[in-house]
């Protein structure tokens, strides 16, 4: 296990976090409840989808993890780029939702996500 792994492990964890706690604050709201019902029901599977990748990496031997990390080093450092990027910017709901689709979408090839 490299340093460069834990580093990912960690720069993952960090914004699945940073992403559930903005999708919890009252900005995030706000933001939500001007859209649609439909809307509010995506970002509320969304948040629950956040909740089980933080679930499923923290429950993670990261040894046991550190080959699909590595594989998929360039796409879960994008990804959470692009999720911090957009998390400056609540207002912009669906970049958030997308940002975040994408990252799940990464982190479901290292760990199991129910």
């Amino acid at each position: 296990m490299s340093t460069g792994t834990s580093d990912l492990y960690s720069n993952t964890l960090s914004a699945l976090n940073a992403t559930r706690a903005a999708m919890l604050s009252p900005a995030w709201q706000t933001s939500i409840d001007a859209g649609t019902a439909a809307d509010r029901l995506a970002a509320s599977q969304k948040l629950i989808q956040v909740q089980q990748a933080i679930l499923a990496l923290s429950e993670a031997s990261l040894s046991e993890i550190a080959t699909e990390m590595q594989e998929n080093a360039a796409d879960l450092s994008n990804a959470t780029d692009a999720l911090n990027a957009a998390l400056k910017d609540l207002t912009k709901v669906e970049n958030v939702l997308d940002t975040a689709t994408e990252l799940l979408g990464i982190v479901a090839k290292i760990v199991t996500l129910v």
